[in-house]
C-alpha cells in the first residue's frame, strides 16, 4: 500500500480546519512547531525540525512571552512589516524589534551564524502566529457581532432563535470558518514568510522523508516558480486537480469524514497515490506516467462526487512538480543558502484552494 506523507508549509502549528482536507487523500501530515509548542503539538502531527541548545529555547520562550505583552509595539514595528504591502525588510530586522523588547537586560553573548539563522526565522514565524491569531480573533468578533445582531432582528421580529444545542452549532461552525477563512485572506508577505520557514525546512534531518508539501496559500506556488526558473529554465509540471469534500468540524466528525471517503475512493485513492509517489521518484515526468496520473485523478474526481452530491461544501487540491529538483534545493535558493546536493528527485506541491 503506498504510504504518502506530507509536510505542511509555511507556517508554524496550523488550525485543525486547515489539515481537515489533505487528511482524505494523505497518510500522515506533519507541520513545524517552534520552542515551547512541541509538547502539546505532537499528537497531531507537529515537530521541532532544527533544536538550539536548551539554554536558547528557554530564551526563545521567555521573549515569545514578552512579545505578547507588546502587541502595540507589533502594530507600529514588525508586525506591520509582515504585511504583504510592507518593503520587503531583510530578516535581520527582527534583531531591533528583540533589541527593544530586551533593553535593560544584560545582553546575551553573540550568538554563532547558525543560531542566528534559526532564531531569525523562528520569531518571523512565531509572530506570523500571533498575527494570524489576532486575526482570527478579529473575524470572530464580527461573526458574534453578525450573531447578535440577528437574534435582535429576530427578537424583533417575535421570531423564535431556536434551541441553545442549534445556537451552540452554529456559533462553533462560525469559530471555524473564521479559522479558515483568515488562513486564505491574510495579507502576510508571504516572501518572507516562505523563507523562514525555508531557513527551518533544509536545516530538518526527517526533510527527504516527505515527497509531498502541503499548503493553503495560493500564491506559493509563484514564489517557487521563479526560484525553479531559474535554477532550470523550466516552469513547473501542473499535474492534477482533484475536486473533494470539505466540512466545518462542528457539522460531523472529520475523522469520521476522512475514514468514509477512503473506505469509497478505496482502489481510485491507491492508485492515485502509487502514481504520484512515481512522479516523486523519478527525474523526469514521462508523458506516460502525467497521462496516468491524470487518468487516475479523474477516476478519483468521479469517485467523490456522491460526497459532493451530498450538500458537503468543496475544495480544489492542485498538484505542481519541480521536475528534477527537490524542495530542499529549491528552499536553498529561495533562502540563498549553499546546502550539500541531495538526491534528485521532483518535488511535489499540492496546493487547497
Amino acid at each position: 500500500m503506498a504510504q504518502v506523507n506530507a509536510l505542511f508549509s509555511p507556517e508554524t502549528s496550523p488550525h485543525s480546519v486547515d489539515l481537515q482536507t489533505f487528511r482524505l487523500l494523505c497518510d500522515t501530515l506533519s507541520f513545524y512547531t517552534l520552542p515551547g509548542d512541541e509538547t502539546k503539538e505532537r499528537e497531531r502531527g507537529g515537530y521541532m525540525p532544527a533544536l538550539l541548545s536548551p539554554e536558547e529555547q528557554a530564551r526563545f520562550q521567555s521573549l515569545a512571552q514578552e512579545l505578547k505583552g507588546h502587541e502595540a509595539e507589533f502594530h507600529s514595528g514588525l508586525l506591520a512589516s509582515l504585511s504583504a504591502g510592507y518593503r520587503d525588510l531583510d530578516e535581520t530586522s527582527v534583531g531591533s524589534l528583540v533589541s527593544r523588547l530586551r533593553s535593560g537586560k544584560k545582553p546575551s553573548p553573540p550568538q554563532k551564524a547558525e543560531n542566528e539563522i534559526l532564531w531569525q526565522a523562528m520569531l518571523i514565524l512565531k509572530l506570523t502566529e500571533m498575527f494570524r491569531e489576532e486575526e482570527r480573533e478579529i473575524f470572530q468578533g464580527f461573526l458574534a457581532i453578525s450573531g447578535k445582531e440577528a437574534e435582535l432582528f429576530a427578537a424583533i421580529r417575535g421570531e423564535e432563535t431556536g434551541d441553545e444545542e442549534e445556537d451552540e452549532e452554529e456559533a462553533q461552525a462560525l469559530r471555524e470558518l473564521a479559522a479558515a477563512t483568515t488562513q486564505g485572506g491574510s495579507a502576510i508577505n508571504l516572501n518572507r514568510l516562505a523563507r523562514a520557514w525555508g531557513r527551518l525546512f533544509i536545516r530538518d534531518a526527517k526533510a527527504a522523508a516527505f515527497p509531498l508539501l502541503i499548503t493553503n496559500h495560493e500564491k506559493l506556488p509563484e514564489i517557487l516558480a521563479e526560484v525553479y526558473e531559474v535554477l532550470t529554465g523550466r516552469l513547473p509540471v501542473q499535474l492534477v486537480s482533484l475536486t473533494l469534500p470539505t466540512q466545518a468540524e462542528s457539522e460531523a466528525d472529520p475523522a469520521a469524514l476522512a475514514e468514509k471517503f477512503k473506505a469509497a475512493t478505496g482502489a481510485s485513492r491507491e492508485r492515485f497515490k502509487q502514481l504520484l509517489l512515481a512522479v516523486a521518484a523519478s527525474e523526469a515526468i514521462s508523458a506516460e506516467l502525467l497521462a496516468e496520473l491524470q487518468e487516475a485523478g479523474n477516476d478519483l474526481n468521479r469517485a467523490a462526487l456522491p460526497f459532493l452530491k451530498r450538500g458537503l461544501a468543496e475544495k480544489a487540491l492542485r498538484f505542481y512538480a519541480y521536475e528534477g529538483v527537490s524542495f530542499i534545493d529549491l528552499f536553498a535558493s529561495l533562502c540563498g543558502e549553499t546546502r550539500p546536493a541531495t538526491t534528485t528527485g521532483t518535488g511535489i506541491l499540492a496546493v487547497l484552494s
